[in-house]
């Protein structure tokens, strides 16, 4: 059985005066002669952002990436967000990565912020978007994607290791795409947190950098810190300190030194670095994958052509007009449970705002009845879990429920406040209505050819992302790829006055949700290994027959209204295939040697195909882990700093079951 999820302790405070002071660590967040003045001295001009940042062409968008070891109020966030809108084209981009390993609560982050008021506009909307304080990485977004933020919760030196491709010092330096900018160290003081500033720690600093390029400051001048980053190829000067102090640190990196981290692994999840001469891409499928990867490349200056065989976006099995956004909330961590939780709370964030203008969709909970015993079981493991974070769910007993719902129910259940439905057609149409992305209807692909560039019928670029569901592996180069195709139906029923007063989605052994324009939708069926998405009426019957089982109390009509079939696309693991497409055969003989060690070192590289990914298998559950699955994939094609750690990078490689195969002897090895 996994490990349970291990909740993250919040940061205890006093309060010194107006200063936030750690009573874990006796120390303050900053400086009391002036927080954004010690950040400006120490972080931004000891990086000498500004004189970089002005250096940056209107015509030759860059991404800019800063690093921090201590989140702490979001301080240093804030001014560098600031500085950032002011001096830096407005084609550029910022992305800020931090880690905290006891984050403020909602309540302390808005009491600290408050006595700033000229970085209000920011702090409001770093408080609006503020995460639930799970474990792992965040991945926040602002000014339309032109300043992001990923915030790491946890021990400093475990978030950063995940983002190592595989900790071995050359191989780093060859692979990696992206380094960190410049650095701002700034944990607690080394005698009050030696572990912020462990040589261990250094060594995974040095490997995410960049030679004779970034940059790192500090506030501290300690002689062991001096020490750590001249070992590991940092020149290292004293410069004044702020206020009271008299020295601090600035840096740069000149030469690697030669360390390697604590452990390294096989990268055979990457390639070897591909460049591209222009930022175009095609994405084959304009479901909800296709679309939501659409939008995080255009974000970023791609121009993008979609290529579907249907009549317009959002078919297919995006096509729901009710889809529920809806987690698997579990107590134990595995890759799944793990990539699920991170997904939903980015797909929370990311709809919020679009619901809120574009009325496409309610986002105001859903409850999940305890319809079996098994299930009864799995929320009842929640308890100690949902205890330190309310924000995920609560366990209701049945008036609880039955009043969250607006109608009678026999069960207890999990309310849910962060979920809701979305009309997934709808929501595809407004992800792609931009300047950049073009659509292209009623257009069969039925092979993939390739010489310099990815030919699609007439249309040519050098990256071709494969979105296209449960056809994904219909080609030569993507046959390997172990995808499902599972048959569902929706059903909709004209509502009668009692059910209409169901206030949220309800779900259980089936789903119905909350009447609209005089119908509910409920549903749906599974049929596996079927890819004919014809009506059938004895799926409507199923569809009513688990509604009266789910909500046995109320009358509901046996008028169907209209009904949709889809064809999911799911995978062994039910998690999605969001990265490079390997080339099978090359893949299979360069890591044929894990069958017989499966944690054998291997310093190469996979082989994949150039510039073709996927964006495929998830199920079920799109509308929850769609959002982040394409927003990763856009970043790693656009060559930026990962918001996803290196694990759940390795779960979803569309390469992995190859891997898996290699190791169990099931693939045949000449």
């Amino acid at each position: 059985m996994s490990n349970f999820f291990v909740p993250i302790n919040k940061a205890e405070l006093d309060w010194h005066d107006a200063l936030p002071f750690s009573t874990h660590y006796d120390d303050v967040y900053h400086s009391s002669e002036g927080g954004i003045n010690q950040s400006l001295h120490v972080f931004i001009n000891g990086n000498d952002l500004i004189n970089r940042w002005q250096s940056f062409s209107e015509e030759e968008p860059k991404r800019f990436t800063i690093a921090e070891t201590g989140f702490g109020i979001g301080l240093n966030f804030l001014v560098s967000w600031s500085l950032w809108e002011q001096y830096a084209p407005k084609s550029c981009q910022l992305h800020f990565i931090s880690c905290e390993k006891h984050p403020l609560s909602l309540d302390d982050l808005i009491k600290s912020l408050a006595a700033w008021p000229q970085l209000e506009h920011y702090a409001q909307q770093l408080i609006a978007d503020y995460p639930v304080l799970t474990p792992g990485y965040h991945y926040l977004s602002f000014c339309g994607g032109r300043v992001s933020l990923t915030l790491m919760l946890g021990d400093a030196l475990e978030c950063y290791e995940q983002l190592l491709i595989c900790g071995e010092s050359s191989l780093e330096s060859k692979l990696r795409t992206a380094f960190v900018d410049a650095w701002f160290l700034d944990g607690f003081a080394p005698a009050k947190n030696a572990s912020m500033w462990s040589e261990a720690l250094i060594k995974i600093i040095a490997l995410l950098s960049q030679e004779n390029s970034t940059t790192l400051a500090t506030y501290t001048a300690a002689s062991s810190v001096k020490k750590g980053l001249s070992q590991n190829g940092f020149v290292v000067e004293k410069r004044k300190g702020f206020g009271r102090k008299r020295h601090m640190l600035c840096a740069h990196l000149a030469k690697r030194a030669l360390n390697n981290a604590a452990k390294r692994h096989t990268p055979w999840h990457v390639s070897e670095p591909e460049k591209y001469s222009s930022k175009s891409a095609i994405i084959l499928g304009a479901g909800l994958a296709g679309c939501c990867t659409a939008y995080a490349l255009n974000k970023r200056g791609w121009k993008v052509t979609l290529v579907d065989e249907l009549p317009q976006a959002g078919n297919g099995g995006s096509a729901n007009q009710q889809a529920v956004l809806f987690p698997k909330l579990s107590a134990y961590k595995s890759p799944l449970t793990q990539f699920m939780l991170t997904a939903f709370l980015y797909a929370s964030r990311f709809y919020q705002p679009i619901v809120k203008h574009e009325k496409i969709g309610e986002l105001c909970g859903s409850l999940l009845l305890a319809y079996s015993d098994k299930e009864k079981t799995t929320q009842s493991s929640l308890h100690s879990w949902l205890n330190h974070y309310p924000e995920l769910g609560t366990l209701v007993d049945i008036q609880q429920a039955s009043e969250l719902a607006g109608l009678p129910l026999e069960k207890p259940g999990l309310y849910i406040p962060l979920s809701g439905w979305i009309n997934s057609p709808e929501l595809c149409q407004f992800l792609i209505n931009r300047e950049g992305i073009s659509l292209l209807t009623n257009t069969s692909v039925n092979q993939l050819v390739f010489d310099k560039k990815w030919i699609i019928n007439n249309l040519e670029a050098e990256v071709l992302i494969l979105a296209n569901g449960y056809k994904i592996n219909s080609f030569k180069e993507t046959k390997h790829l172990p995808v499902n195709s599972i048959r569902g139906q929706m059903t909709a029923i004209a509502s009668t006055e009692q059910s209409a007063c169901l206030k949220l989605p309800l779900c259980g052994e089936g789903h119905v949700l909350p009447a609209l324009q005089g119908m509910h939708h409920l549903g749906a069926t599974y049929e596996l290994k079927t890819a004919e998405n014809v009506i059938k009426s004895q799926d409507d019957l199923i569809n009513l027959s688990k509604l009266k089982q789910l909500v046995p109390k109320t009358h509901w009509s046996d008028e169907v209204k209209t009904h949709w079939a889809g064809i999911r696309a799911s995978t062994p693991d039910y998690l999605p295939l969001v990265g490079k497409i390997a080339n099978a055969e090359l893949f299979i003989q360069q890591f044929a040697s894990l069958e017989t060690n499966a944690k054998r070192w291997i310093a190469q590289s996979g082989s994949y195909y150039p510039g073709l990914y996927a964006c495929a298998g998830f199920g079920s559950r799109g509308l929850t882990t769609i959002p982040l699955s394409a927003e990763w994939l856009a970043s790693f094609i656009n060559k930026e700093v990962s918001c996803l750690p290196r694990n759940l990078e390795h779960a979803l490689s569309p390469s992995r079951f190859l891997r898996k195969n290699i190791i169990r002897g099931a693939i045949k090895i000449d």
